[in-house]
């Protein structure tokens, strides 16, 4: 698939997220219903679409490149957790942006942006490998994520349990548990379920655009780390991520989701997170603002090399 093919299908996502932003800058989203749509997406959206995409048939080879995908994922978080590490000290990173660029190469956007490109060019089977990808996110996010941001063990004290039963993870064990016994769900119920996560990708892309119209252009453009940073987030780390896999993942379906997933810009959610922590909010917004921005490029060369 040729770069202005996935170009095309990638293109849609992100005029929803320039419909998202003039909606906010005329005045039609509050920041209270960004906030409203991001946990309706995060507990309600998100999860139905994860349960809808495993809605399909037991099959032994998606089985086998579910657990394939979630070997490489694994792999893949180690090695990018000991890159986020040094990255700072590459980049020269002043103290108090340590953390938030570590939080930053290990996070990338692959649930609010990652469901929908992957959709795009994949369909349910790429949804599917996704959510189980998506696992190590979560759990990581609410315990290694705050750990990097803090520098202390709240994260693993004080939030590990309650991720274990949150939304998006208790909707991929009910997803393969349906998957792997073959269940059905009756059309009553699947009807609306289905309904909910096609919402997903509309809404998801929207609040994007109400989010960072939020932030201030002109403080957005002036640290030269955030364009590093941008680089290494959509090019190097996918790249890199290619190369590493290529040799051990036989299956081209599981390599080109878990690259197109490396390669997604910064996680909106890190400026939430560096909010709510007190650690540098300005810069996390920055980042992601412009690894945003650039990956309406970089997400369909990456997708045209895998897909």
């Amino acid at each position: 698939m040729v770069f202005g093919s996935i170009f095309s299908q990638v293109l849609p996502l992100f005029l929803l997220i320039l419909i998202g932003w003039t909606v906010w800058r005329a005045g039609l989203f509050s920041d209270g219903a960004t906030t409203v749509l991001s946990r309706f997406l995060v507990n309600v959206a998100l999860p139905a679409l994860v349960i809808d995409s495993m809605q399909i048939p037991f099959d032994p080879a998606l089985a086998r490149e579910g657990a394939a995908l979630a070997l490489a994922a694994g792999a893949y978080y180690v090695g990018i957790f000991a890159f986020a590490l040094v990255f700072p000290r590459l980049v020269r990173a002043p103290r108090d942006e340590v953390p938030v660029l570590t939080f930053l190469v290990i996070f990338a956007n692959t649930g609010f942006m990652g469901y929908p490109v992957v959709d795009s060019i994949w369909g349910e089977r790429g949804v599917f490998l996704a959510a189980i990808y998506n696992l190590f996110f979560s759990v990581l996010l609410f315990t290694v994520g705050i750990l990097v941001l803090t520098g202390s063990k709240e994260g693993w004290r004080t939030t590990s349990p309650r991720v274990l039963l949150s939304p998006g993870i208790v909707s991929v064990a009910v997803g393969l548990a349906l998957f792997f016994f073959s269940i059905e769900v009756p059309p009553l119920l699947g009807g609306p379920i289905a309904l909910l996560g096609d919402l997903t990708t509309p809404l998801s892309m929207t609040v994007i655009g109400a989010l960072l119209a939020r932030l201030d252009p002109r403080a957005l453009f002036g640290n030269a780390r955030v364009y590093v940073y941008s680089i290494v987030r959509l090019l190097l780390v996918p790249l890199a991520t290619l190369v590493a896999f290529r040799p051990f993942v036989a299956d081209p379906l599981v390599l080109g989701v878990l690259v197109v997933l490396a390669g997604m810009p910064g996680a909106t959610n890190a400026a939430l997170f560096a909010e709510e922590y007190g650690v540098n909010p300005e810069l996390a917004s920055q980042a992601v603002f412009i690894s945003t921005l650039f990956c309406l490029v970089t997400i369909p060369w990456i997708g045209g090399l895998v897909a």
